[in-house]
């Protein structure tokens, strides 16, 4: 009777003690982005705020006064400038929110949170038209449009920012700020366009970035670069016009890429074998540091026209003073870009 009531005992206590010590109750340590962002954020972003301020501005004073925009790829150019200038303007508050550990008033939040996202959306589409333009200019497919070009060109450009507004609405109407400790959390790593109470919009604002933001960009520069590609290398690499095109959608796609990937699988990980411990804490490193580096993107297009664009280079010596062989004059180089661009897509190689 003794070893009856002991044994069931015996082994009741053994099976408690291995369920305490069991993975069950492996607690996970998630990955700290707050002691990331105050450390990282605050100087890199004021640093690139800085540098892509002064880039755009250039950017802008250049095709406006110079270049001048007879040059429809110029039109683009100009209105990716601006795409990167507003959100330029929101990288300072972020380097002030992660300073600050990511509380922020949430009518400021919600402002940094629009910037952002017009800024991320108006520079996808823009990137989809300049490569559309560059492939209907090369073919001459101009007859496509019942309009005339130039009309065509600030039409699309009014339309990728319209249409870029009217992406990030729905959220914004259903908006409401994440709250801990009853203050405002405001943080740059994950989309804050959703209802934080209804789990079944989570997925929305990531899947929508993904889709418009890569997936639509990517596709279209795929198609039209693979049909251009064998009449390209027929072409002098020195005076190619769809060089800088090229690479600014693929630096734009190889900066943002990373981004959205990580957001998807961080987003959609009890899908794949990536929810345990381990991986979550990866997924969530990854989408902090890759959305810090998306950032910075902001400064890079100056840059690339600086190296790729001849033209630019030497507007660029000119207004720092560094060449005087020639005075600037805003109507001479619209009319010969234009001319140049009209004679050598119009050619057959």
């Amino acid at each position: 009777m003794t070893n009856y009531t002991w044994a069931p005992d015996d082994n009741y206590d053994v099976l408690i003690e291995g369920d305490l010590s069991s993975d069950d109750t492996e607690t996970c340590q998630p990955f700290d982005g707050k002691l990331l962002s105050s450390r990282v954020v605050p100087l890199l972003f004021s640093l690139v705020c800085l540098a892509g301020l002064l880039g755009n501005s250039l950017v802008v004073l250049i095709l406006v006064k110079y270049k001048g925009l007879g040059c429809r790829a110029n039109v683009y150019f100009l209105n990716l400038a601006v795409s990167n200038l507003c959100s330029l303007l929101s990288l300072p508050f972020w380097a002030y929110t992660a300073s600050h550990g990511g509380v922020l008033g949430n009518p400021t939040c919600m402002v940094l949170l629009v910037f952002s996202s017009i800024g991320l959306y108006s520079e996808a589409f823009l990137n989809v038209l300049l490569t559309l333009q560059r492939y209907l200019v090369f073919f001459n497919m101009r007859t496509f449009f019942h309009m005339r070009m130039e009309h065509w060109v600030v039409v699309s450009s009014g339309l990728a920012w319209v249409l870029a507004t009217l992406v990030i609405l729905p959220e914004l109407v259903s908006y409401k700020p994440q709250t801990e400790s009853r203050k405002f959390e405001c943080f740059i790593s994950r989309p804050h366009f959703l209802p934080v109470y209804e789990t079944s919009w989570e997925p929305y604002p990531t899947l929508k970035m993904n889709i418009l933001a890569l997936l639509f960009p990517l596709c279209v520069l795929t198609f039209c670069y693979t049909r251009l590609r064998e009449t390209l290398r027929c072409r002098g690499r020195e005076r190619d016009p769809h060089k800088l095109v090229f690479v600014i959608v693929v630096v734009f796609l190889l900066m943002w890429g990373p981004y959205n990937i990580a957001l998807f699988l961080s987003t959609f990980k009890e899908h794949f074998p990536l929810h345990d411990c381990r991986s979550s804490y990866h997924l969530d490193a990854s989408v902090q540091i890759s959305r810090i580096v998306a950032a910075t993107h902001c400064c890079v297009n100056p840059l690339l026209h600086v190296v790729l664009n001849t033209e630019f280079q030497r507007h660029l010596c000119r207004l720092c003073h560094l060449r005087r062989d020639r005075p600037l004059r805003a109507t001479e180089d619209p009319a010969r870009e234009a001319s140049v661009e009209e004679r050598d897509h119009s050619t057959k190689v």
